[in-house]
């Protein structure tokens, strides 16, 4: 369970870390080193945020944007997901 939020900061870290070897090169390759490098952060913190979300409401397994996911809700969907009460 936890191993999910380790990778995703391991992949904040390398995001990180593109960015800093991106700033030693010059013109495009430096725009396109830091484009990378944030767009890994951000995806890795919004992951982080949609399992500590998921995990806060309740729910034990990942946040699987509205499949499947047995009760509460998931940010990143626009409904919540069915629960017991709600079932057909």
């Amino acid at each position: 369970m936890a191993y999910g939020i380790g990778i995703l900061l391991l992949s904040a870290v390398a995001g990180y870390w593109v960015l800093e070897r991106s700033a030693l090169h010059k013109g495009q390759l430096k725009r396109v080193g830091q484009f990378v490098g944030w767009l890994v952060i951000v995806v890795s913190v919004v992951g982080i945020a949609c399992r500590v979300w998921c995990l806060a409401s309740g729910n034990s397994g990942w946040c699987s944007m509205g499949k499947g996911w047995k009760g509460g809700y998931c940010p990143l969907t626009s409904k919540s997901a069915p629960g017991p009460a709600q079932a057909p």
